[in-house]
């Protein structure tokens, strides 16, 4: 059975008054490094920290009734075998990123492609038969049985790719999954709340390099910079860049956040970050993190001193959730654009 007493801080853990300590001055930046790892604005440090979180990639991630079907599955734990070893984690110990394996990428795209079509076949089929049967006439030289005959053999080869490319990337995930899907071998970096420690990986896409560290540096001497790319439309598309104030080290929190065109949603990751770190507070109060909180000291001790019930996200319904996700969305907006 696994061990579910909770974790113990190390003396290094991190909390918000670690910033106020004074850094040493200089840089060994590069310039091609602070182009592409601190460009934006940078992101206040905040003392207390605030317990919110971004939508998607926070408080929506995992779903109550997710949470109920994750429980249902035999022999559930917190704290599965192995999981110090998972290349991806979001628990009560450590935030860690991995991106997926290229194949995983290459059949999920297949996927995404057949099911697209299909669907877009069955809507222009559609769409096109009834405009058709309305302008169809002798006078215009248009006509209907003979666009029938036509749109049926087309969509139907059309649909039979289509089919061919989502069914069978459907039946590879189903009887090779080991092969199909998955993470790459190793981490890209951790951010831990036990140590306080930010770590960034070398190389996590080859076995023989997973899991060597490139860095090992404090939390609180990193930096979060919120950084605009334009989009394909041309439109702001936001992400943020973690970086070490002194040495070349850099998190790219993209992949765990996304990239999003407000930046409402990013301040209010990075801020989730800080809380999540904060050893001096509770864990943030998502349905992500809800079957973890018995496990962190803090959170424990938080939720018995204000009788927070112990199961608060994983029992509600699904017209109380989307609720409290419309109340969240108004926090952000407040918050952030006030």
């Amino acid at each position: 059975m696994a061990d579910m007493q909770p974790i113990s801080y190390s003396a290094s853990a991190y909390t918000a008054e670690l910033m106020q300590r004074p850094r040493q001055e200089g840089s060994d930046h590069s310039r091609l490094f602070r182009v592409s790892a601190t460009s934006g604005q940078r992101l206040p440090h905040r003392c207390p920290t605030v317990d919110t979180a971004p939508m998607a990639r926070g408080l929506e991630i995992i779903p109550p009734k997710q949470l109920r079907h994750i429980e249902s599955q035999p022999n559930h734990t917190p704290r599965p075998v192995g999981r110090a070893q998972h290349p991806f984690r979001m628990d009560e110990e450590c935030l860690r990123y991995t991106r997926q394996t290229k194949r995983n990428l290459f059949f999920g795209l297949i996927r995404a492609i057949g099911m697209v079509c299909f669907f877009s076949s069955i809507f222009l089929f559609t769409a096109g038969s009834i405009v058709i049967f309305f302008v169809s006439s002798p006078q215009n030289d248009i006509n209907f049985s003979e666009y029938i005959e036509w749109a049926v053999k087309f969509y139907s080869f059309i649909c039979m790719v289509a089919l061919s490319m989502w069914g069978g990337a459907n039946l590879v995930y189903r009887f090779f999954p080991g092969f199909a899907s998955g993470y790459q071998p190793g981490p890209m970096w951790e951010l831990n709340r036990r140590t306080g420690v930010v770590t960034v990986f070398a190389n996590p896409a080859k076995k023989e390099t997973a899991w060597q560290v490139a860095h090992q540096l404090p939390f609180h001497e990193f930096d979060c910079y919120l950084q605009s790319t334009p989009s394909h439309q041309g439109l702001p598309q936001f992400n943020l860049s973690l970086v070490h104030y002194r040495e070349e080290a850099h998190v790219a929190l993209v992949g765990m956040f996304g990239a999003t065109s407000s930046h409402v949603e990013q301040r209010a990751a990075w801020d989730m970050v800080q809380r999540y770190m904060d050893t001096s507070q509770p864990l943030p109060d998502i349905p992500v993190f809800e079957m973890y909180r018995p496990l962190d000291p803090t959170t424990l001790a938080h939720d018995q001193r204000t009788g927070r019930p112990a199961r608060y996200w994983r029992d509600m319904d699904d017209e109380t959730f989307q609720q409290k996700v419309h109340e969240h969305q108004d926090k952000l907006n407040a918050f952030y654009r006030s």
